[in-house]
């Protein structure tokens, strides 16, 4: 299972994650909300999802808006080098 990290704006306010098999975000569950800031919304993953060493995490919080533009295929390369698939 993968779980991808986003922050959608430059005020670092506005994140959401993906959970997916497949990255078919029309298919996995998704998240999206305002927190505080970044550490606030990493505090709560946990709390929303459990044990979070069960996903492989893809954090493409440092990638801002553009990061939402990936498409399924762009996802799985990038977990395909990150995790050595």
């Amino acid at each position: 299972m993968y779980l991808v990290l986003y922050c959608h704006n430059i005020g670092m306010t506005d994140f959401s994650f993906l959970e997916s098999e497949d990255f078919a975000k029309d298919e996995g569950y998704c998240v999206r909300g305002k927190w505080p800031n970044e550490q606030a919304f990493r505090q709560h993953l946990p709390k929303e999802l459990g044990d979070l060493s069960t996903y492989r995490v893809i954090d493409l919080i440092s990638q801002g808006a553009s990061a939402e533009q990936l498409s399924p295929q762009e996802l799985q390369r990038i977990a395909d080098e990150q995790f050595g698939v």
